[in-house]
């Protein structure tokens, strides 16, 4: 056979030599790398992972400033992102209203105060004198000597018709018993009159003088008795008149005093109510926070009453992380999950990572819309697109280590850093992923109408 190779041409002769055992060994050497290749690809697992963005935020809640009452800015002393300490002036408002209204239930306050010391002076029976430079109680004490001088007046006329009436009483009592000596004179006269006119001795005219006098002496001890009892009635009715008129003035004082009292009570109670408005003017902050956000105001502007102005994030609170889950991801996400976490600030191939796990994932799904409207919670203040209708979860991630190295002096974690957190849901293999991205294909193609 070799002899005859060498009388045809040479391309016959290579096609007709025998193949060499080095290039069969290759052609199995291949076959069996493709053939361990798809047995790896079938049996090596790989993780699967979820990402899912998001940010740093508090476990506390935020700490929301808010004016009072209706009121003007007149400066904002703060920015995003500053750190501020407990009593720290975030803003001031407009004092104008706040300070009227102090001074003008200041005033109020010390008017009731004079007013409601000189009741009581008159309700305990006790002087009210003043000789200083305060006009309500200069006012109060001039009203309080009118009022005595008014009072005695009063009572000395009172007193003045007592006296009359009571020495009217005397002098009636006083007629009545001349009367009675003088009746029983007459009595006497009158008998012997008749005694005599009996024994013809006197006359007859005699007689009848006698009687008369009589008479006329009853009739005015009668009348002194009528008039001594009319005395005592009417002395009576004046005493019953002057009580009444000092228990009702007593009583008039107590009733103005209890009046005052309550009025001064609740001044009291407005000034200080307008004294805490004057006080927060000044917003100033209730512990050592960072700055989240600021509304969209500027100096001059209105804010109404209850209207959110600066937002804040305790630097004591706890961190954590709260991620969207997309709605085609939430399935395979549970509580538990571990979670590398990436910071958008700090590559991790240079800085490294920080872990966690899966604490909660909300029960409900949210859109962009959601997230703007503040349905979504305290997570509402992550950037959103608005025109986008995708739903997602919201989840919250423990902050378990952080191994971040090589940072600029002085980081720290604040709320609101951006991160991408990569959430390990389990593991399958590189064929049944392929499989997974080929059997759908296979399965729904040449299906069109």
């Amino acid at each position: 056979m070799p002899a005859i190779l060498e009388f045809q041409s040479p391309s016959a002769a290579i096609i007709a030599a025998p193949v060499p055992r080095s290039a069969r060994g290759i052609v199995w050497m291949v076959t069996a790398l493709f053939a361990s290749c798809v047995i790896a690809m079938g049996l090596i697992p790989v993780d699967k992972v979820v990402t899912a963005p998001g940010k740093v935020v508090s476990q506390a809640a935020t700490i929301v400033v808010q004016p009072l009452d209706t009121a003007i800015v007149r400066s904002i002393d703060v920015h995003e992102g500053q750190v501020v300490r407990a009593g720290d002036i975030l803003a001031r408002l407009d004092p104008t209203f706040a300070a009227a209204d102090v001074g003008a239930l200041a005033a109020q306050v010390d008017s009731l105060q004079a007013e409601v010391s000189r009741e009581q002076a008159e309700v305990e029976g006790k002087p009210f004198t003043y000789t200083g430079t305060d006009p309500n109680l200069s006012l109060q004490a001039a009203i309080f000597a009118q009022r005595a001088s008014e009072r005695s007046f009063k009572l000395e006329t009172y007193q003045q018709k007592i006296n009359g009436l009571a020495a009217t009483v005397q002098r009636s009592l006083a007629d009545a018993g001349a009367y009675r000596q003088r009746l029983a004179v007459a009595e006497q006269v009158e008998h012997m009159r008749k005694d005599l006119e009996r024994l013809q001795v006197g006359s007859r005219l005699n007689s009848l003088q006698a009687t008369d006098n009589k008479l006329e002496i009853q009739r005015g001890l009668e009348n002194a008795v009528n008039t001594a009892e009319s005395a005592k009635r009417d002395l009576a009715a004046m005493v019953a008149e002057r009580d009444s008129y000092e228990g009702n003035w007593h009583a008039e004082v107590a009733q103005r005093l209890a009046e005052s009292a309550r009025k001064l009570s609740d001044a009291r109670e407005q000034l200080n109510k307008a004294k805490l408005r004057r006080e927060l003017v000044e917003l100033r902050a209730d512990r050592d926070a960072t700055v989240l956000t600021i509304a969209k105001v500027s100096v001059g502007s209105v804010l109404q009453s209850g209207d959110q102005f600066i937002t804040l994030v305790p630097l004591d609170a706890p961190l954590e992380v709260e991620g969207k889950i997309a709605g085609s991801d939430d399935g395979f996400v549970h509580v538990g999950d571990p979670v590398a976490i990436k910071f958008d600030t700090f590559p991790y191939s240079q800085y490294g990572l920080a872990y966690g796990t899966v604490k909660t994932i909300s029960a409900d799904s949210f859109t962009n819309a959601d997230a703007q409207s503040g349905r979504g919670g305290r997570g509402g203040g992550m950037a959103v697109d608005p025109t986008s209708s995708e739903t997602f979860y919201r989840a919250r991630i423990s902050l378990d280590q952080i191994k971040l190295h090589d940072t600029p002096a002085g980081f720290h974690l604040i709320p609101g850093m951006p991160i991408t957190a990569d959430i390990k849901v389990g593991k399958r293999t590189m064929l049944g992923y392929l499989l997974g991205r080929i059997m759908p294909v296979a399965h729904e193609a040449m299906r069109e109408p």
